[in-house]
């Protein structure tokens, strides 16, 4: 980045000048100011304070020269606030690239980067730190998991990353890879690999339960390992930072933030169930864990592995590319080591007589009486709670709560809750006729345990959702009801698993419906025993329906992406979003230059518990479309029109390309 002038002026210095990044949300601030470094021990990545317009802030050191073009008197740095260089080379090259291709800052994507500074933690870490970085642990020989025989092209992936090459594959995974409970463990293999390459590595999974579940496999090795996850206290998470940084870990094993961990000498990425939402920040710069992953395997030259149960439409466009292989069985492996899945069609279910149609139609229940003989049995619901969506019952309106809009739910006791702000609803009427009475048009998991427990009388019932956290289950027999993403893991598997309600997700208009109850639904297979059963009820989509009896994730994957270039979506072409208050979207798509071939889709309001409130009351979402080829320039151009509505003042927005909602 060329230089510029200072912020601030004030005496002048000799020597040196630091080029500092400030840490500031303006758009038009987001460059390099010059200031003088006098007696400070300064270096690239150091955390400084510093004077901008009569504030003190903190900002980071991005280069060192030997003079400023300014010709000025320079404002000195006032202190070092860090003893510890923050970032390195590689964090800032990476930042840019990111910051670039998103239409964002530097100082936010490095903000994301780098956890608070803790000072009690930082002294520790001082007391012990060795500033020379060794060479990570050597891996050792070990025997390799059976499950690579499984995949063509397995062997082939270890040696490469053995011999120091940086090779890419998309893996779709078996049970017991993910939650990870076979041993010896493939994830183990892969690290091994990269290890004996004199390289380091990354494995990026969406929980926190997770990241305790696969740090597990890894006890036995004797490598350097460190965890990472939204868990950790802040002194933790500053501590464990520092030591990534200093070269004194091998592995990471982290949640979504742990992408970004500044390990030196980076030779694998390993990014587990990336089409995880919980993988996407949903924050600025709401960069996802895969998108940071591609960029910072290509700057740095680490391989990458996506692996998951299921294939997202993101991954499956990694392959049609080529940019990245499927490493995936053969569907008569899948088949050997996956359990039959059943999904009842409108045939299946006339033959129940109306009783086919009930929410758990007569032969669900038998299958669960009969799995119960075998081992424990996993009911998947698509919600927590009581009840999860009302409707007014006089005009069939959702009932909505009556300070923030946002959905109902309702309690065993008979009252009514906002999903998003908590508050209570006394004296609730409906929006749009005025009616006082509701119905329930999705049930949670806390009355769908009640159901089962009257329905099977004598069988253990475990609930296991966000309230009620559960990490494995270790009766022989019984019941577990469970929401997405909550599922414990069973010491020997599940004989069997349900999934209710499965037109809750396959009936919401978002386009990423389909795809995610895939996620969801395949992520249940891999907990269930080989020779059991899953039951999915409600699912009248024939497609879907074929691609889950089949268990082929990529075939399903392919026909979306296929259906998205028809229509123009993400992934053949970039979507970009502009937010926030109805006056300021339309004034920046006036002043916005847009390249041939880009288009504006449209201006709508937005509803939702996402939108961004500091944006005013009118929130709205202007969605251009761009192809590839064109995308950069038009990301530029939205940044360009960024900076200089800021440098007058003029009402901000925000900015998101590809957005989740989108994809």
């Amino acid at each position: 980045m060329s230089n510029q002038q200072p912020s601030l002026l004030g005496d002048e210095s000799a020597g040196r000048v630091a080029r500092v990044l400030v840490d500031t949300p303006v758009p038009h601030l987001d460059r390099l100011f010059d200031y003088a470094i006098g007696e400070h021990d300064v270096q690239v990545g150091s955390l400084v304070r510093v004077k901008m317009s009569g504030r003190r802030m903190n900002g980071f050191v991005i280069e060192i020269a030997e003079h400023s073009e300014f010709e000025g008197k320079l404002a000195p740095i006032e202190r070092v606030v860090s003893a510890v260089p923050l970032v390195n080379e590689r964090m800032i090259n990476l930042g840019r690239d990111l910051a670039r291709r998103n239409g964002t800052s530097l100082a936010k994507v490095l903000g994301a980067m780098v956890p608070d500074r803790h000072a009690s933690a930082e002294k520790s870490f001082l007391s012990h730190w060795n500033r020379q970085a060794g060479m990570p642990s050597p891996g050792g020989v070990g025997t390799p998991s059976d499950i690579w025989n499984f995949f063509a092209g397995g062997a082939a992936l270890l040696k490469r990353i053995g011999s120091g090459e940086s090779p890419r594959a998309v893996w779709q995974l078996l049970p017991g890879v993910y939650p990870a409970t076979l041993e010896p463990h493939p994830f183990v293999d892969l690290v091994r690999e990269s290890l004996n390459s004199g390289r380091r590595a990354l494995i990026v999974v969406p929980t926190a339960k997770d990241v305790t579940q696969t740090a597990r496999v890894f006890e036995d090795t004797g490598w350097k390992i460190a965890t990472q996850s939204s868990e950790d206290t802040k002194y933790r998470r500053y501590k464990t930072y520092l030591e990534i940084l200093s070269g004194g870990v091998d592995v990471v094993i982290g949640t979504r933030s742990s992408v970004y961990s500044p390990l030196p000498n980076l030779g694998l990425i390993l990014v587990v169930d990336s089409g995880d939402d919980r993988l996407s920040d949903p924050q600025a710069p709401y960069l996802s864990a895969l998108d940071i992953a591609i960029r910072r395997s290509h700057l740095e030259g680490a391989a990458l592995v996506s692996a998951g149960m299921s294939i997202s439409i993101a991954e499956a466009q990694l392959i049609q590319s080529r940019w990245a292989p499927p490493l995936v069985p053969d569907l008569e492996v899948m088949r050997a080591k996956t359990a039959q899945v059943q999904v009842p069609d409108d045939f299946d279910r006339d033959r129940e007589g109306p009783a086919g149609y009930s929410r758990i139609p007569p032969s669900v229940q038998s299958f669960i009486r009969r799995s119960l003989d075998e081992g424990p049995v996993l009911v998947h619901v698509p919600s927590s709670g009581w009840v999860s969506v009302i409707v007014c019952d006089r005009c069939g309106q959702g009932a909505r709560c009556s300070y923030c809009h946002g959905p109902l739910r309702g309690q065993a006791d008979g009252s009514l809750s906002c999903m998003w702000c908590d508050r209570p609803q006394v004296g609730w009427r409906c929006n749009n006729c005025a009616g006082t009475k509701w119905r329930s048009t999705r049930v949670g998991s806390a009355r769908t345990a009640e159901e089962f427990g009257r329905a099977f009388p004598g069988v253990i019932i475990e609930m296991a959702d966000g309230d009620h956290p559960v990490q494995e289950f270790t009766k022989t027999s019984g019941i577990v009801i469970a929401t997405p993403g909550s599922e414990p893991v069973a010491t020997e598997g599940y004989a069997g698993a349900v999934v209710l309600d499965a037109s809750a997700i396959l009936g919401r208009p978002e386009l990423w419906a389909p795809s995610e109850a895939i996620r969801r639904w395949m992520n249940v297979l891999g907990l269930v025993r080989p020779e059991g059963k899953m039951v999915i009820v409600g699912v009248r989509d024939q497609m879907i329906r074929q691609a889950l009896i089949r268990r082929d994730p990529l075939g399903f994957a392919r026909r979306l992406l296929d259906e998205r270039e028809q229509l123009r979506f993400f992934p053949s072409v970039c979507m970009v979003a502009i937010d926030g208050d109805r006056k300021d979207v339309d004034s920046f798509t006036s002043e916005l230059t847009v390249p041939k071939r880009c288009e504006l889709v449209g201006i709508a309001p937005r509803v939702g518990r996402d939108v961004q409130k500091t944006f005013g009351p009118d929130q709205t979402r202007a969605i251009y479309r761009c192809p590839w080829d064109s995308a950069q320039t038009f990301i530029d151009s939205v940044r360009t029109t960024q900076i200089a509505r800021s440098m007058k003042r003029a009402g901000a927005v925000s900015v998101r390309v590809n957005p989740s909602q989108l994809i």
